[in-house]
């Protein structure tokens, strides 16, 4: 019988351990890569809804990662984005200083963690 309760023990361990929903990774997964006058910077592996300020002299974008990013025309991400890259893209970027990545395409509304506050793009 003791053996039994054990099976048993470990048997809904196991059903439970199936069902259970593993939380979602807060990281894109690849590397974006900006290219100014003087050669290419990457980001590897960014993090989602993190501000990264690119500088003012970017001239091309390559977005070799698994999340839509969101580019901005001012180094804060403040405001609606002016242009978005879908996973797995590049263009030219005339203007663009700031980048987001977010899991969805949708900019309507998106939560900015940066070192001093929090703030929602609407």
């Amino acid at each position: 019988m003791k053996g039994f309760h054990h099976m048993a023990a470990a048997a809904l361990v196991a059903g439970i351990a199936l069902t259970s929903v593993a939380p979602e990774a807060a990281a894109a997964t690849g590397l974006f890569v900006y290219y100014e006058p003087d050669g290419g910077l990457g980001i590897v592996d960014p993090d989602d809804d993190w501000c990264y300020s690119l500088g003012f002299t970017v001239r091309h974008l390559d977005n070799d990662t698994n999340r839509t990013a969101l580019l901005f025309d001012n180094n804060d991400c403040l405001g609606l984005p002016t242009a978005t890259m879908r996973p797995r893209t590049t263009r030219d970027s005339p203007g663009y200083v700031s980048v987001v990545f977010h899991r969805t395409s949708n900019p309507r509304c998106v939560t900015v963690k940066d070192p001093g506050a929090r703030h929602c793009n609407t």
